[in-house]
């Protein structure tokens, strides 16, 4: 039997790993994208002993944009086929004039933050395009974060040490636009969405976790499972009428 395969960037990181434990467990496979070479084998190594049946790491430096053509090589010497595609690596690099107030971001730090959450998922759609054109099922995801849709509330961040760059927000929102835009001039062989966590909980400071769940209609921040099950339902069949969307999954925060 045939079974899908599924290209996930930042594959190693928290979002990556929820999302491809929930495809190998429909039998997908997964090619686990990662700039990390340690941590991605590492991680395909975890799939392979939960979800035998040939999961592989694949190297991606995604700020190198020489690195795309390679990363289609490799996917097509282990797999042969993509079904699937799931841009979720985002630019969480330590560097200057990032994670810092608006009066201290930096040029430099906003061009690298475009480089991997609006050029590289961008460009690497455009490589590996005709591999997922051969798919009865093709489909792609893009990660991306409800500040493409609303600005921060900032009393959130009062006496901590948080920060909410808006580089980050602004290449989330460019990729929604480059989301729409694919969906129309891929269509219909492959279908394109765009899946938004609101704030994932990971120990943030307990000042700020008490002010998000009451901000939040639903009492508490997401986890890693809960973007999982919606990548997973628009990477399917199930998802066969559904392009060109933004899933919002924040417990309701953009609904007041």
């Amino acid at each position: 039997m045939t079974r899908y395969v599924a290209a996930i960037t930042g594959g190693a990181g928290h979002i990556g790993r929820a999302i491809a434990h929930k495809l190998a467990d429909r039998g997908v496979l997964i090619a686990v994208l990662d700039k990390s070479a340690e941590a991605g084998k590492a991680f395909a190594a975890e799939l392979e002993a939960a979800h035998p049946g040939g999961h592989r790491f694949v190297d991606a430096d995604l700020m190198q944009p020489e690195s795309f053509a390679a990363i289609r090589a490799q996917i097509e010497s282990a797999f042969g086929r993509l079904d699937y595609l799931v841009n979720n690596a985002a630019f969480y690099d330590d560097a200057p004039g990032w994670g810092v107030p608006f009066e201290q971001e930096g040029y430099e730090a906003w061009l690298k933050v475009m480089r991997v959450n609006l050029l590289a998922p961008f460009f690497l759609t455009q490589v590996l395009h005709p591999l997922l054109a051969k798919s009865d099922d093709a489909s792609i995801v893009n990660i991306g974060t409800m500040y493409s849709a609303v600005g921060p509330d900032w009393g959130l961040y009062e006496g901590t040490d948080m920060t909410n760059p808006a580089a980050y927000s602004a290449s989330k929102g460019g990729l929604l636009s480059t989301t729409r835009w694919l969906a129309t001039a891929l269509a219909p062989k492959v279908r394109v969405n765009m899946v938004s966590p609101g704030g994932i909980e990971r120990g943030q400071n307990a000042q700020f976790l008490e002010r998000y769940n009451k901000r939040t209609p639903l009492g508490r921040m997401g986890t890693e499972n809960d973007i999982a099950g919606m990548v997973s339902l628009l990477l399917s069949p199930g998802g066969a009428y559904i392009t060109g969307q933004h899933m919002l999954i924040d417990g309701g925060w953009t609904a007041w």
